[in-house]
């Protein structure tokens, strides 16, 4: 993969021409994504097109080639084409784009759900996980995703143990308590929650991770809840707030 970067800012200056330099192209392996800027009214629209083998493009700026990186989008890749848009006001000097070969957590958690309301349409998400063994710094891959959802009385919870794979379901007649219900789709991918943890000085490292909204005062929206060394961290899914627990 190459990763190209685009001045933004100087894209925008330079007559709003649809020629901004690449100012740095790291070589990591043989696969290349080729990067491309334009101006679309207000926004700037950056597209990737990439080799065969990837799924999703996470999309990071910075203002410095130096770092740090901070996600600012994820992208589905249809056709070896995957888009973002941003704003000028968000756009940092330096954007890239990263190729992954798999889905992201909400796209399995997506289909996780999809695959539980084709039994139990009234099913209602109430929690998910991403059900890590030890430390991890970001996202992995091919860790395993649960779903807990509401249906009538009872619970569902169901697990998919890597991307792909038959979702495994289980059924309680108990409710579960503690969490509200939480609509979908969710507003802030995790990619960006975890440059928001990072951005907060709280580190890239977490052993749990749980997307909930709890049953508090004060706990107004979906949280992305990370278990790290300094404690429980939580990133609001529309907010984007990040704040400590007591």
């Amino acid at each position: 993969m190459n990763i190209f970067s685009g001045n933004l800012r100087q894209m925008k200056s330079l007559c709003f021409t649809l020629c901004a330099a690449l100012l740095a192209v790291v070589p990591l392996t043989s696969s290349e994504v080729r990067l491309e800027l334009r101006l679309a009214g207000p926004s700037i629209d950056a597209l990737a097109r990439c080799d065969e083998g990837t799924h999703r493009m996470v999309w990071q700026a910075t203002e410095t080639l130096g770092g740090p990186w901070r996600s600012v989008g994820t992208s589905t890749v249809t056709n070896g084409l995957a888009s973002l848009s941003l704003s000028p006001t968000a756009a940092s000097s330096f954007l890239r784009a990263l190729p992954k070969p798999t889905p992201g957590f909400l796209e399995r958690l997506g289909r996780i759900r999809d695959q539980v309301r084709e039994s139990w349409a009234e099913a209602a998400l109430l929690e998910a996980h991403l059900l890590v063994a030890d430390w991890t710094e970001g996202y992995p891959d091919s860790v395993a995703v649960r779903g807990v959802f509401s249906i009538g009385d009872g619970t569902v919870t169901a697990i998919e143990n890597a991307p792909g794979e038959d979702v495994s379901i289980s059924i309680s007649n108990t409710p579960w308590m503690g969490s509200q219900v939480m609509q979908w789709p969710i507003a802030m991918e995790l990619d960006i929650a975890e440059s928001r943890l990072q951005e907060a000085g709280f580190g890239s490292t977490y052993r749990t991770l749980t997307l909930r909204q709890p049953v508090y005062p004060g706990m107004v929206e979906p949280y992305w809840i990370f278990g790290t060394r300094s404690g429980f961290v939580f990133v609001g899914s529309k907010s984007k707030s990040v704040k400590q627990s007591n």
